[in-house]
């Protein structure tokens, strides 16, 4: 069974009344339901996560939450990667899980939370058709982890950008990734700065990117 919606808090401080002002117009132009999927854990960072996801769906009637603990399904055990916890999907009726966070989208990255929502909902700005023909050029499964720090805004364009293409060509899965609040990830790729992409688990690129810099580097993997 997955976890209840309603055992965490309705309300985060991280949305406070300006942002609520700021993001009611943006969701407003939702145009289909959207389903955040949640791997919850047990630690103070998943139940804030929880409280930012049950605060974001009280803001749009196309919005609902579903938590789940690591387990319950393995199919969302590897969607989200289990393995780093709190951990986001963000789910249409048609599925998806290819956009994810890890930890809690605060400072900058709310803004890319609701760019994730907005591709979702089918109310982004559409991109051109060279852009879009450079996204169809990834002809392999990739796997995109932006490792971040919330304060940086270079981080949530990266961030916006990956999971854009993500959202587009669906060989691409893109995470966000929150460092500081995985330590042996740090330790693991050495992270010194951010943003940094790990794609596929093992190749690291350092610095932000745009859009064409970004779909050019993944259809030459």
């Amino acid at each position: 069974m997955p976890l209840r919606t309603d055992a965490y808090p309705a309300e985060s401080p991280l949305l406070s009344p300006e942002l609520e002002g700021q993001l009611r117009p943006l969701l407003d132009k939702l145009a289909r339901p959207i389903v955040l999927v949640c791997l919850l854990g047990e630690d103070q960072k998943s139940g804030e996560m929880a409280a930012f996801l049950n605060h974001m769906a009280g803001l749009s009637p196309l919005l609902s939450c579903k938590f789940c603990a690591p387990g319950e399904d393995p199919v969302l055990d590897g969607e989200l990667d289990a393995s780093m916890l709190p951990a986001t999907g963000i789910y249409t009726e048609e599925g998806s899980g290819r956009m994810v966070f890890h930890g809690v989208p605060g400072g900058k990255e709310i803004t890319g939370f609701a760019g994730a929502l907005l591709n979702a909902g089918g109310a982004a700005k559409p991109l051109d058709k060279p852009t879009m023909k450079d996204i169809a050029k990834i002809k392999r499964p990739v796997d995109v982890r932006v490792c971040v720090s919330l304060a940086c805004h270079h981080c949530a364009q990266l961030v916006m950008s990956a999971q854009r293409v993500a959202w587009e060509n669906p060989l691409v899965t893109a995470h966000m990734i929150d460092a500081n609040l995985y330590p042996e990830l740090v330790e693991r790729y050495q992270i010194q700065r951010v943003p940094l992409m790990v794609i596929d688990g093992d190749k690291t690129v350092p610095g932000g990117k745009t859009m064409a810099e970004l779909t050019s580097l993944l259809a030459r993997l």
